[in-house]
C-alpha cells in the first residue's frame, strides 16, 4: 500500500470510525436492575463527577481529543500530498502526525475496554453495543495506517511541491 490515495482513503475511514465510536454506545451495564448505557464521553464524565478528574482527563485525551487531532492532521497531510497541492500547514500536520503517532492509544483503549468489561461482568450484566465494534475497527485501521505511513515519502512530496513554486 505505497499509494498515498489508498492511505488517504484509509484515514478517511478511520475518521468515520472515530466519529461512530464516539456517537454510539459501547455497552449497557446492569447492576441490580439499574441499567446504564455507556458512551466514551459518559465514561469520562462519570470519572470526573466521581472525583477522578486526572483519570477522566487522561481518558478524554487518549480516547477522544488526541485521536481526533491525530487523524485530522493525518488526513490533511495525506490530502495535500495525494492531490499534489501545497496546502498551508502541511509541515505542521506532518509534525503533529509524528508527535502523536507514538501517543496513538486507540488500540490500547480497545483492549482496555474489553478487559474492563470482563471485570465489570463480575458486578452485573454487560451487553455489548455497536460502539465497541467501531472502537475495534478503528484500532485495526489505525494500526494498518501507522504501519504503511512513510514519512520519507511525505517529505519528498512536500519538497517537490515546494520546488514547483
Amino acid at each position: 500500500m505505497r499509494s498515498l490515495q489508498a492511505l488517504w482513503a484509509l484515514i478517511t475511514a478511520a475518521l468515520i470510525f472515530l466519529l461512530m465510536a464516539n456517537m454510539t454506545p459501547i455497552m449497557v451495564f446492569d447492576v441490580s436492575g439499574n441499567t446504564q448505557s455507556n458512551h466514551i464521553i459518559t465514561g469520562v464524565m462519570s470519572l470526573f463527577y466521581q472525583g477522578y478528574w486526572p483519570l477522566a482527563f487522561l481518558v478524554f485525551c487518549s480516547a477522544i481529543a488526541l485521536p481526533t487531532i491525530y487523524f485530522l492532521a493525518f488526513w490533511y497531510l495525506l490530502g495535500g500530498c495525494s492531490l499534489k497541492k501545497r496546502w498551508p500547514g502541511l509541515l505542521l500536520a506532518l509534525s503533529i502526525v509524528d508527535i502523536l503517532s507514538s501517543w496513538n492509544l486507540i488500540p490500547v483503549f480497545a483492549v482496555a475496554t474489553m478487559a474492563a468489561v470482563v471485570k465489570l461482568d463480575q458486578l452485573g450484566s454487560i451487553e455489548w453495543k455497536i460502539g465497541e465494534l467501531w472502537i475495534a475497527v478503528l484500532a485495526v485501521t489505525s494500526l494498518i495506517a501507522t504501519h504503511f505511513f512513510d514519512r520519507r515519502m511525505m517529505v519528498d512530496v512536500m519538497e517537490k511541491l515546494r520546488r514547483r513554486q
